[in-house]
């Protein structure tokens, strides 16, 4: 290959990337960390994690974007923590959180989050370089 060859096909690889590296390494390491935080994420029967999802990819050019969210209607309270108090009354026209199987804890329960998107954020790190390093080297291919 001659130097001329050989800058045509930079060019090219350069082109390539500049459209779509960020978006293909941010859809990479969106699936990365999303498999990461399935194994950080607290359970009991499941539901939470299994409402875990890469929801989105948006982004062109030198800049992109993955959304991982939970869909689990307590996800928030169960990262975050925080108090639920009980807004229904019970058969014995009492405002009481809990059931006959697990028990009634009172009125309200505070709970302290357990912060597992920020646990799967730090535990992710090495996957997601590994991501887009995976990512990088398939656009550097002449």
């Amino acid at each position: 290959m001659n130097l001329d060859e050989f800058a045509a096909r930079m060019q090219a690889v350069t082109d390539r990337a500049e459209e779509g590296l960020a978006r293909d390494c941010a859809e990479e390491a969106g699936r990365d960390f999303l498999a990461v935080l399935r194994v950080v994420t607290p359970k009991r029967t499941g539901h939470l994690m299994e409402s875990e999802s890469l929801d989105s990819v948006t982004g062109s050019g030198p800049t992109a974007q993955a959304v991982v969210a939970a869909h689990a209607r307590y996800a928030r309270f169960r990262n975050d923590g925080g108090t639920i108090t009980a807004k229904k009354k019970n058969r014995r026209g009492q405002y009481m959180l809990g059931t006959p199987a697990a028990g009634f804890f009172g009125r309200s329960v505070t709970q302290r989050g357990a912060h597992y998107f920020e646990r799967a954020e730090a535990q992710s790190q090495t996957e997601i370089e590994a991501a887009c390093r995976a990512a990088l080297d398939r656009y550097l291919t002449l």
